[in-house]
């Protein structure tokens, strides 16, 4: 099974660039590793012109080696095309966008049978509040496990949870630096 997800650039023009990732397009996987390695306006355009991958790793070519296919980027004139193009195909369940200083991410949410379109919003917002739900949901399984001492569970719990911590001051700095600002 996979999380499909875009990893895309804004261009200054309004254009944008997108790459495709095969595996854990969710915010605590290919999100946290945007933020971790790829956030800076050179690397997240480097990321964006791969064209496919199989998964996304901190080492980019890495990642392009291991990839099992090979693609062409997606291009799009405008923003509006972009998100028709991700509402279009609901398999990209979501969908990140460099825009010059900081990520966003869109998705989708199920309902019933259906899904309904999220829009963008914030990386660092979603990935605090899908991270924070990630090492509960870690703990739990830790606890279910009834195994004695520490599990791999626990491991990965405290491990997202520094990560967690770290991106949540960092945007909690950013609403007082836009708030001081206004």
């Amino acid at each position: 099974m996979s999380t499909n997800s875009v990893v895309a650039y804004l261009r200054s023009d309004g254009s944008i660039v997108s790459s495709y990732v095969h595996y854990d397009g969710y915010e605590t996987g290919v999100g946290m590793t945007l933020l971790e390695h790829y956030n800076s306006d050179e690397r997240a355009l480097a990321v964006s012109v791969g064209g496919y991958y199989s998964s996304l790793g901190e080492d980019l070519n890495e990642s392009l080696n291991a990839s099992v296919h090979t693609e062409e980027v997606e291009m799009f004139d405008s923003m509006t095309e972009f998100e028709e193009y991700l509402m279009d195909n609901t398999h990209l369940e979501f969908g990140y966008l460099w825009t010059g200083g900081k990520w966003m991410v869109s998705s989708w949410s199920r309902i019933g049978v259906g899904a309904a379109w999220n829009g963008f919003s914030w990386l660092v917002t979603s990935f605090v509040r899908e991270g924070r739900k990630t090492v509960e949901r870690f703990r739990d399984r830790a606890r279910d496990d009834n195994r004695e001492g520490r599990t791999e569970y626990d491991e990965f719990a405290d491990e997202l949870e520094v990560t967690v911590d770290k991106w949540h001051r960092y945007g909690m700095g950013e609403i007082a630096s836009e708030a001081m600002a206004a």
